[in-house]
Formats: structure tokens, sequence, C-alpha cells
């Protein structure tokens, strides 16, 4: 029996289609690559926020139309964790229904709902829903900051971190299969921990990744502003796998709204963050989100923010409009700002980082830099997409290389040529 999987949402998702995948091939379903080929389709649903919503109902949708008549259909994750009995009622044409549960779980639910017809063949290889260079490692799920606008701590519940010996062992496994780019995530990955540890104990964990002898890149994403260890920084001084490149969301900069949205710092917290990590990794690339829009947010409040990202210039910068999530906190605030304000402060802020990304991107000519190869644009590979330790993983831009032949290994210098939007163009440089 076949099966083909959509996945939704964040990179988080990602690992759990991935880990799904394998557990589904090892008790007996085969991967296609095409939904009209499968005989169950099975996606992985975003519900964070309208949105994702939105785009999760509408893939859901198109599966049926697209899928076979009689192929079945799964569909699982925080969309189902939210609103299970809503979705049973608008869309029956979907035989199962799952909510958040580990993907061993999932696994055994399709299998006793859709007995695979094949015999169980022990399969370990990885399963790529990424370039085979890097990788995702969720290190925790759930999160204990219960902000107020989020719906995370009732779709995936509080802190769970994985123990620290299977991590280690997924990032061996990862660098033995080829993997050169490491990247941790969770929701807050620098309270991961403190659960089964009683306090954080991330500074613990890349010490001992670190610890690896292996040349590779360690990348740390998501991470809360405040509760960043200080030695984590001195050690990207000291050792240069472990990338100098953060994304710290802050959300805001003015005090009133951070309050409400539950954020436990201020704007002064932030300058002052930002300064030390400049001043002791001065190449250090920070990566930040910000809500527009969110309830009350007087227009003098949303140009505090635009005034400081004009001043901080973030290398990276994403910007979501506020969505009111029913059972947090922040829905029953009012005033609502409108969707044509919340969408034109969009605007706005992101019309001024492309101003700064396309500044700091020309500084770039002229360069030479590490690069990791991902991928070729085309059958031809006349050109590769690649990425320097700036660019996170698909949400950043990237650099197109020329010059590029796989027997000269994963990551090859780039003499960087020119910048266009927010990307770089480059030959190798050997």
């Amino acid at each position: 029996m076949n099966f083909y999987l959509i996945n939704l949402g964040c990179a988080k998702n990602l690992v759990e289609s991935e880990n799904l995948s394998k557990h589904l091939i090892q008790v007996g379903y085969q991967l296609v690559d095409e939904i009209r080929n499968a005989d169950i389709v099975v996606i992985n649903t975003c519900g964070f926020i309208r949105e994702a919503k939105e785009e999760s109902i509408e893939t859901i949708l198109e599966a049926i139309d697209n899928k076979k008549k009689e192929a079945h259909l799964v569909v699982f994750g925080c969309l189902v964790q939210r609103y299970l009995k809503e979705l049973k009622n608008a869309i029956p044409e979907v035989e199962l229904f799952l909510p958040v549960m580990s993907t061993q779980e999932i696994a055994v639910a399709i299998k006793n709902q859709f007995p695979p017809s094949r015999k169980v063949k022990k399969d370990d290889k990885r399963i790529l829903y990424t370039p085979p260079s890097y990788k995702y490692i969720k290190i925790s799920d759930g999160c204990i900051n219960y902000c107020s606008y989020c719906v995370i701590p009732m779709i995936r519940g509080t802190l769970r971190s994985r123990g620290m010996d299977d991590i280690l062992q997924d990032v061996e496994k990862s660098l033995e299969e080829g993997v050169y780019e490491i990247n941790l995530i969770g929701q807050d990955i620098t309270a991961y921990g403190k659960d089964l540890y009683d306090q954080p104990k991330l500074l613990e964990l890349v010490k001992k990744i670190l610890s690896i002898k292996k040349k590779f890149w360690l990348r740390l994403l998501y991470l809360y502003p405040t509760k960043i260890p200080e030695e984590i920084i001195d050690i990207m001084v000291e050792d240069k796998r472990l990338i100098p490149y953060l994304d710290i969301p802050i959300q805001h900069i003015s005090d009133r709204i951070l309050k409400l949205m539950g954020r436990t710092y201020s704007k002064r917290d932030i300058y002052k963050l930002i300064q030390r990590l400049r001043n002791k990794v001065p190449h250090i690339i920070l990566r930040t989100s910000l809500i527009t829009g969110f309830p009350t947010e007087e227009e003098e409040e949303f140009m505090e923010v635009v005034d400081f990202i004009r001043e901080v210039k973030f290398d990276h910068l994403g910007v979501f409009t506020y969505s009111p999530e029913e059972d947090t906190p922040a829905f029953k605030l009012s005033p609502y700002i409108s969707e044509r304000v919340k969408k034109r402060r969009k605007k706005v802020i992101m019309k001024e980082q492309y101003k700064i990304v396309t500044e700091k991107l020309k500084t770039y000519k002229g360069k030479i830099l590490e690069c990791l190869i991902e991928e070729p644009v085309d059958e031809m590979g006349v050109l590769w997409i690649g990425r320097f330790y700036g660019q996170a993983p698909e949400v950043d831009g990237v650099v197109y290389i020329s010059g590029y032949e796989p027997k000269m290994g994963l990551v090859v210098p780039v003499l960087i040529k020119k910048s266009k939007g927010y990307d770089l163009f480059g030959e190798v440089k050997i």
C-alpha cells in the first residue's frame, strides 16, 4: 500500500513528517511522490494562526479533489488538535483525524485503520523532505512561556524535552549520513531541559554536540531573547562550528504592548541584548519576527517598531499580522485593529527591511564566503543553490553559485559577484 504525505507549517512539523514517513515505511507502506499514485494521502496540518488554518483547510479540500477516488485520507497535527469536532462535521471525506501525538503512535493508528498489504521491511535510511546537506533536529516540544496571543501551549502542551543522549545519537547518525548542517529547533530552545533536569540545559547540550570530532555547522533556532546563556555567545567566538546566527523573536518593542503580550522583557532589555551580541561577535547574523496590529496597538507604538528596526538593522526579519485566536488572553482585548491597518503596517515594516537587507547584501560583493551546497537549479547543474552561515534554511535568501561540481564536496569557497533582492550570486573560487 502506497502513501503520499503533505507537510504544512513550520520546520518542527517537517521533522514530524520525516519521522512519520520512516515509521510508515517500517510497518509496511511505500512512499510515493505523486498524490494520484497513493492509496493513502496523509496531511500534517498547522493551526497556529488564521492564515495557516486556512491553508490547511484548502490543502485538505485540494487533496480530496486530486487523490484517487478510492484513496484513503488521513489528517493529523495542530489543526486537528484544536478543531477535531468541527473538522469531522465539515469534512466527512477524511476517514481518519488524529490529534497531536508521537509519530510512532500516528503510524500505528494508520496501520490499524488501513492495514498494509506487504511485509514489514526494515529500512532505517533517512526520508528526505529537505536537501541532504542539512537537517532539523527537534530537541523539545510544547512551551512554558504562555504569551497572551499564542495557542502553542494549548495545542502542544507544556515543555517536553528530549533526552540529551537521544539527541546526541540523532546528531551523530545525521553526520554519519552526510548531513553537514544541524539545526536545533523547538518552540523555545532556551528552555530545553528544564522539565527533565530542573534547569535549562541548552548550554550543556551544545557543548556535548561540539565535542563530536567532526566538521559541521550547528545552528540554534528560536531563542527567547532574555534567556540566551552568555557562555553560548563565548563559544561562538571560540568554535566556528557553532554558527554566529541567532533567531530571536522579539514580537514588538513598545513596553506597553510587550506587557500585554506577556513577554517578560522591555525595550531596554532588547537594546542591551543586541548591543552585547554585536560587541562580542561583530559578524553575528540576527533574525527576528514581529507582530503588527496587536489589539490596542496605537500608530505611535507601531512607529516605535519602525524606528527601532531602522536603527538596529536586523539581517533578517519576518512579520505576522496579529491573528485573533479564541481561548487566548489577547482574544479578549479591545479595540481590535482592522485587517486593512494590520496589513498596511506589515507592508511598511517589510519595505523598510528590504532597504536594510539590500544595503547589507551589497557589502558582500568581492568577498569569499564558505557556502553549503544544497541542490542544482536545473538538470544541467550549471547553477547551484547554496547558503553561507548567515542564511538559515527556507526562511532567508540563498547564494546562487556557478562553477560547482559535486566532486568539490558540500562546502566550497564562493566569490560573491553581486546581490539581487534577498539573494547573492557568486562563483566557486578554488
